[in-house]
């Protein structure tokens, strides 16, 4: 278990899935679809695991990670995609002159700007997936979120549909934040969980 995670994985497993947290192998996210499906490969081996009841559900960078691994794999038959940045190159690009510290933030994380190096980006843009991703997919979004902002939902909702994929939901929770942050409200962990578990209740039949 992450301890960051427990807030989804308990309301999951309470809800009766089997629940699996990865973390990753490397800072640098170009691989880290392998690294969900190496665990999806251990999940699929085990004996009280119906394999053709497998979902992913992804926060931040771990949205777009879900993203990426169902297209990559349909063994995943239903996707849960929480705040993903969709777009990382028109991100680096926007937050450059209003956030600088923010700006080299991600350049370092990513190892370089967009112009720098395309093909990475390419590779880690949610967009260019849309296209092989056939699995039902929940966009879950806030709509104060100041890390990833909500055209990220927007632009793969349209994205996915005009790829052909009808199977498609965009929730955006009215003035909530990157973390599940409600102002005085709290958080509305309960609130993203359930739609989640909803959401595979619906297409993991």
């Amino acid at each position: 278990m992450i301890p960051a995670y427990d807030w989804i994985t308990g309301r999951l497993a309470a809800a009766g899935y089997v629940t699996l947290t990865i973390t990753y192998r490397a800072n640098r996210p170009v691989h880290d679809p392998q690294d969900a499906l190496v665990g999806l490969d251990w999940l699929a081996g085990q004996p009280d695991i119906a394999p053709q009841r497998c979902g992913i559900f992804g926060h931040s960078r771990g949205g777009l990670t879900a993203l990426r691994a169902a297209a990559h794999d349909a063994r995943l038959r239903s996707v849960v995609s929480l705040a993903a940045p969709t777009d990382i190159a028109r991100y680096v690009r926007s937050v450059a002159g209003y956030a600088p510290s923010r700006h080299r933030q991600a350049v370092d994380w990513i190892g370089g700007t967009p112009e720098e190096l395309p093909e990475r980006y390419t590779k880690l843009c949610g967009l260019s997936y849309a296209d092989r991703i056939r699995q039902p997919v929940l966009l879950v979004q806030g709509g104060l979120d100041m890390i990833t902002p909500m055209e990220h939902a927007l632009w793969m909702e349209r994205a996915l549909r005009e790829a052909g994929n009808q199977h498609v939901q965009l929730e955006v929770i009215d003035r909530m934040g990157h973390f599940c942050e409600l102002g005085s409200q709290g958080y509305q962990f309960d609130r993203v969980a359930g739609l989640a578990i909803s959401w595979f209740d619906q297409t993991l039949q």
